[in-house]
């Protein structure tokens, strides 16, 4: 029973070896990525941002700064679809759920958009960016009269915010 029970130590600690060589692997590769894009070697932080997603599937970090880098290059498409990765482990991610939904307004996806501003704002009804969001979007499909609600609610909340006075201004302008 002691030789088993050495056995499982032992292959615990030779897996745990295993998993540390694996994140710093994939840390390695994320720092390179920042390196790189600092340099504005854009195509190689790409592909080393690519490389920690191949080594770990889950690395959030990896995930954003891979969006950020194809939105710096013009690749809206290929941004979206990696932060809708990224939302498919980290649900909560409300910057990048925001960024999502601007992404996809910029691409004349306002319902698509939609829904992507609605579950920002199911998780924190406040939220300044996806109140904008929401409001454009919803504005953009014809749903005036959610867009001024989610207008006259970051107004209220938020009093000081440009943002708001200015999109109330272009609203009751049209």
């Amino acid at each position: 029973m002691k030789a088993v029970f050495l056995l499982v130590v032992f292959a615990l600690s030779l897996l745990a070896g295993r998993d540390t060589l694996h994140i710093k692997a994939a840390a390695k590769a994320y720092e390179s990525g920042k390196e790189a894009l600092q340099r504005k070697q854009m195509e190689k932080a790409i592909g080393l941002f690519r490389q920690a997603i191949d080594i770990e599937p889950t690395f959030a970090d990896a995930f954003e700064s891979l969006a950020a880098a194809y939105l710096d290059c013009g690749r809206r498409l290929d941004a979206a679809r990696v932060l809708t990765q990224l939302l498919e482990f980290e649900p909560d991610a409300t910057a990048s759920r925001v960024l999502l939904g601007q992404i996809l307004l910029k691409e004349g996806q306002p319902r698509r958009a939609l829904a992507q501003f609605s579950l920002v704002l199911k998780r924190d009804p406040f939220n300044a960016d996806g109140l904008l969001g929401f409001a454009s979007a919803a504005r953009q499909t014809g749903l005036g009269d959610r867009a001024s609600e989610a207008l006259e609610r970051g107004r209220k909340r938020y009093p000081m915010d440009a943002r708001f006075r200015a999109t109330a201004s272009t609203a009751n302008s049209r």
